[in-house]
């Protein structure tokens, strides 16, 4: 997207782009749009902060400057809505407002190949592992907050990451991973770990998460287990892991063995 207008964003514009986001839901589908935001638990997209951009302190915007946000779609139907209106957008020259800043969407990309950020796949590409990797390095580009009843933790606890990841999986797979699996998830070990806790600034309160670099080990003699984690991390780069994904928390990708 493309300022349209100079100005800054005192407090975390992932929130901001939620709202927009939402606003565009509703002039396509309001009957979705209020289902959505009514449904605490469940949220089937993300929808990032501005890529590339510090989310602990204010975002200068600066006019005529390009400028990239992600969402991911877990539904067809919340895809087809959105994708909808943001071609429209496009063509029609629509300025979208995030916190009194004016935008214009220049740019729509889908494939990796256009972006280390967009990629599409089914549920069958995410069963079919051809190479089972036994130590996966997920790199968590924005604060991650994993819930713990009323409190959050603020480190990378596999059993919380992996059950995160299945729960979310299962809601929108037609093709569902025994949650009997759950049970083996702290037999996940971290053989490598670099993480920073970062502190989000929302409208009213403020939230505390990791980012960084995680690498999980699993037993070379558990191969069910393996599978289970490669494919979920392979989907975590679509639904996000943890709390408020679908505000831009929480985004998170495999990285593979030649980054």
């Amino acid at each position: 997207m493309t300022a349209l207008n100079s100005g800054i964003i005192f407090t975390y514009p992932g929130e901001k782009i939620h709202g927009m986001f939402f606003s565009i839901l509703k002039m396509n589908n309001s009957e979705l749009a209020k289902k959505l935001h009514d449904n605490i638990g469940h949220k089937p997209f993300t929808v990032s902060s501005f890529l590339g951009k510090k989310v602990d302190k204010p975002l200068v915007i600066e006019k005529e400057k390009l400028y990239y946000i992600r969402m991911t779609f877990l539904e067809d139907n919340v895809f087809n809505s959105i994708a909808i209106n943001m071609f429209k957008n496009k063509f029609d020259k629509k300025k979208l407002d995030i916190d009194n800043i004016k935008f214009l969407v220049t740019k729509l990309y889908f494939h990796e190949k256009q972006s280390k950020w967009a990629g599409i796949t089914t549920e069958e590409e995410l069963f079919k592992i051809d190479n089972v990797k036994n130590e996966i390095k997920l790199r968590f580009y924005t604060p991650t907050l994993l819930k713990v009843e009323n409190d959050c933790l603020y480190y990378p606890k596999p059993e919380k990451v992996f059950g995160d990841l299945l729960k979310k999986f299962n809601r929108v797979s037609s093709k569902k991973i025994k949650e009997e699996i759950i049970k083996d998830f702290n037999e996940i070990k971290i053989s490598n770990m670099k993480i920073y806790k970062k502190k989000v600034y929302m409208s009213n309160y403020y939230l505390k998460g990791f980012v960084g670099d995680v690498v999980f080990s699993v037993d070379r003699n558990n191969n069910t287990l393996a599978k289970i984690v490669n494919l979920l991390s392979k989907f975590a780069f679509f639904s996000g892991v943890g709390y408020k994904t679908a505000m831009g928390l929480g985004q998170v990708k495999d990285l593979k063995e030649d980054t």
